[in-house]
């Protein structure tokens, strides 16, 4: 509502749906949210497209329904990667990024075993991430996976994490009693100074509230 440029970037998956519906009649050809700008994180490019599978999505639950202009989504690719966070810092940060959990903590495309902790936007070929972890599936048509790192998301002014569902309950007291390793990735965002976490009853099953008033 501020009467200047907001940032926001925001995620595909299956934890965020239920906010887009709700945001779309909300936004949609408001011209009070004329300046806000959509930036999403990653993303995998399908071999000569310029995009893949996150913006193809993003397009289906979200832009297209709320009529945002193209001009106003951004999103890494294999030629502005490398200055992908200059560009974001340059246009006054991140604002409010919402981003969901993994089942094996990884966030936006940081996953473990392959993410470097200390990391800003980076490229990889997908290849090294499916060698790792074979549950990723074999992607020959998206050979390169492009994200923000752990330090990117750290630059983030506000930084909301959605976990639902009785499958992300164990990751999650992971994520939270679990000391920072790239085994998990997820561990290292306690250390962002403005994390809101929003999980429904079935994710937060085995948390304790008491437990984390320091966090």
């Amino acid at each position: 509502m501020q009467d200047k440029r907001v940032n926001i970037s925001l995620t595909s998956g299956r934890s965020p749906r239920s906010l887009y519906k709700m945001m779309i009649p909300k936004v949609k050809d408001q011209e009070k949210f004329k300046d806000i700008q959509y930036y999403l994180f990653d993303d995998s490019p399908f071999n000569g497209e310029p995009y893949g599978g996150n913006w193809k999505e993003m397009q289906e639950i979200f832009f297209q329904e709320a009529n945002i202009p193209e001009e106003r989504i951004h999103i890494t690719t294999l030629d502005n990667w490398e200055t992908w966070d200059e560009e974001i810092k340059n246009a006054g940060g991140i604002d409010v990024m919402v981003i969901g959990l993994g089942y094996d903590g990884h966030f936006c495309g940081n996953c473990p075993r392959v993410t470097p902790l200390d990391s800003y936007t980076y490229c990889m070929k997908y290849a090294d991430k499916q060698a790792e972890n074979p549950s990723y599936g074999d992607r020959p048509n998206q050979p390169y996976s492009i994200t923000m790192g752990p330090r990117s998301l750290m630059r983030v002014k506000h930084l909301v994490m959605i976990v639902n569902g009785d499958e992300k309950a164990e990751i999650l007291k992971r994520m939270l009693d679990e000391p920072i390793s790239e085994d998990n990735p997820s561990t290292i965002l306690k250390l962002h100074p403005n994390l809101t976490i929003i999980a429904d009853a079935e994710a937060a099953k085995y948390i304790n509230l008491e437990d984390y008033k320091r966090i």
